[in-house]
């Protein structure tokens, strides 16, 4: 739950500013935020109720996991898809079921085991310490009082225990662990030829009966994809830069606002030699002290640095550390170096990383920029800032002449001047310039937009820009014509008349094989094909073809007999194979870190078995009934 903790931006449309009101709060001081939740149920687990809140934060936290782990390439499509959100419905009723399984035995939950919970976690710290603020923002942006996150974090708590004692309670036997290396690590010696359905395309002949035939059964195969498209006006901060305009005044009053702060901190340039200390800090100073006195009593620092400091990144160019500004370094180092005097070398100094000597080379002293050296970019400053906030003011206008306008598009394009822009017919995922936007793409497929032909409300692109859209033509899925689709089932059919050639010639193969009428090389000189020697394959990782090793690591091998046989090896071949050996893993070198990984996977599956079962059960004994509303989109 605390983990999916993200930052919320306010759209384009409003700004909010919440203050944060804290009472007392049991354990930090921090009150409740004046929220209400609502009384609907997205389902009952046994009289329990899930709100449709509930729902609605497991399905966002969902999306946002999946997100993150998988960037754009899942669409809005699959997250509105029933079966996603049956897929979030369902954790939540077992969750609820696992809960109420735990509460027959009396599990209970302390404040103090809530209270840890909290203030563990990583979301909830600055610096590695529990912020009171960091909380009271979490709750705020989660809509939720501190009660009713303890509530939540306690049912959390409690839906895993039963999975935690699962899990504690799974165990592996020596001879699992030896069974599974055995077969994880077992390997084969095969020889085999490949016969694919493209050997015999040439001798397949398709006919206009059977190709018609497949277009009549299957045309619903080859359904062209909604389009649309749409007439929109856009408004952004691009757009307005090239009229802004700035004057000299303007960024000469700019300038002398800001300079303050433009002003460049003192740099020192410094050199040093380091010793590091760990558990004989009285050799090093012995030592420190005695490179110090040839330094004072001659020896070029450089040199030296050269020769005795053991810093890796400095010491090979004689303990330059070029130019530092104040903080840059440890406390220690910093302090006296910028006590020091241009060409002054310091006594020994002691710091977290050890003893060093420092030379103070050059001090650069603080500056302000020039107008001139600063002129362009005050200049893009200026013109972002007026950009930005004409983009403000004419985006409110716009919105007023859209509603204004009775949503007319053409009307607010006349009254604001913005350009009415046309994009080509698009399906879902294919727009291209803006109609590649996901948010747009969206809002053009709207029954709103599409069916409604209503202008949609304000569409926010990001970055300050910003999009209104009206239908222009709206396309339905329609069955593309045979002319168009003949040379495709042409081809699809040819491929599957060729593949079944393939597996029968295959199997008349392995019987002359079998009943030694030929040999593998018989067929192979036959089929003009080379034999592939497979030597001392593993079940993962092989270069040969990998349904073909899987198809072979099936097979048994009776009595070490070599047999020949035919398997798949990919999804429009088949290979014969003469298998010849299998060779077993030597558990002597079994090491005790294998022996561990092996043990681990062994008990997560047994309790993930175990735990599957015990909520199938908990299922088919409970009641649950789900509000069918909350699959709906428009929810």
């Amino acid at each position: 739950m605390l983990r999916d903790i993200k930052q919320q931006s306010s759209g384009l449309g409003f700004k909010i500013i919440m203050g944060l009101i804290i009472i007392s709060f049991v354990f930090w001081g921090v009150g409740n935020s004046l929220i209400s939740s609502s009384n609907d149920s997205a389902a009952m687990v046994n009289g329990e109720k899930i709100t449709i809140t509930d729902f609605n934060q497991a399905n966002q936290a969902q999306k946002n996991r999946l997100k993150n782990q998988f960037g754009d390439n899942l669409g809005t499509e699959y997250f509105d898809s029933e079966n996603f959100k049956r897929g979030v419905l369902n954790q939540i009723v077992n969750s609820e079921l696992l809960k109420q399984e735990a509460e027959k035995f009396d599990y209970a939950v302390s404040p103090q085991t809530i209270k840890v919970y909290i203030e563990s976690s990583s979301g909830l710290q600055i610096d590695g310490k529990f912020s009171k603020e960091a909380y009271a923002n979490y709750l705020a942006q989660v809509n939720k009082s501190a009660e009713l996150l303890q509530r939540d974090i306690k049912e959390d708590i409690k839906s895993a225990a039963l999975p935690k004692l699962v899990t504690q309670s799974a165990f592996s036997l020596k001879s699992e662990i030896e069974t599974q290396y055995q077969l994880s690590k077992q390997k084969r010696n095969f020889d085999f030829i490949e016969i694919s359905s493209k050997d015999y395309e040439d001798q397949v002949v398709i006919t206009e009966e059977e190709t018609s035939n497949y277009y009549k059964e299957f045309g619903s195969d080859f359904m062209t994809q909604e389009q649309v498209s749409v007439n929109y006006i856009e408004l952004s901060t691009t757009d307005l830069l090239d009229d802004i305009q700035v004057t000299d005044e303007e960024i000469i009053t700019y300038y002398n606002a800001k300079k303050e702060t433009l002003m460049t901190a003192e740099k020192r340039k410094a050199s040093h030699i380091l010793l590091p200390v760990a558990d004989n800090a009285e050799d090093v100073k012995t030592e420190i002290v005695k490179i110090a006195k040839r330094i004072a009593e001659g020896e070029d620092f450089a040199e030296v640095a050269k020769e005795v400091s053991q810093d890796p990144g400095s010491a090979k160019d004689g303990g330059d550390l070029g130019w530092v500004a104040k903080g840059d370094m440890v406390e220690a180092f910093d302090e006296k170096l910028f006590s020091m005097s241009a060409g002054e070398i310091s006594e020994p100094v002691l710091s977290s990383f050890g003893y060093h000597i420092i030379k103070l080379e050059e001090v650069k002293s603080p500056e302000i920029p020039t107008l001139e050296s600063l002129k362009e970019s005050l200049v893009t400053e200026l013109k972002q800032d007026k950009a930005e906030e004409l983009f403000l003011n004419t985006a409110d206008e716009l919105s007023t002449l859209i509603v204004d306008a009775d949503n007319v598009l053409e009307i607010a394009s006349e009254d604001s001047g913005l350009e009415i822009k046309t994009t080509e017919l698009f399906s879902k995922g294919m727009g291209q310039g803006i109609a590649a936007n996901q948010i747009f793409q969206t809002t053009a497929f709207s029954d709103l937009v599409k069916i409604d032909n209503q202008t949609s409300e304000m569409i926010d692109l990001g970055e300050n820009h910003i999009a209104y859209v009206h239908i222009k033509e709206h396309v339905q899925p329609a069955i593309k014509p045979l002319e168009i689709v003949k040379e495709s089932i042409v081809a699809k059919l040819k491929a599957e008349k060729a593949l079944d050639m393939a597996k029968q010639k295959t199997d008349e193969y392995i019987k002359t094989i079998n009943s030694a009428d030929k040999t593998l090389a018989d067929v192979a000189s036959e089929l003009n094909k080379t034999i592939i020697q497979a030597k001392d394959v593993e079940r993962v990782g092989s270069a040969h073809p990998f349904n073909l090793v899987k198809n072979v690591f099936a097979l048994k091998l009776l009595n070490d007999n070599p047999i020949t046989t035919s398997v798949e090896s990919s999804s429009n071949s088949m290979a014969i194979v003469e298998m010849k050996s299998i060779l077993t893993a030597d558990l002597t070198v079994l090491t005790d870190e294998e022996s561990k990984n092996i043990s681990t996977q062994i008990q997560r599956t047994a309790s993930n078995n175990e735990l599957s079962n015990i909520t199938k059960n908990l299922r088919n004994s409970a009641s649950i009934n789900v509000n069918e509303k909350i699959f709906e989109n428009n929810l």
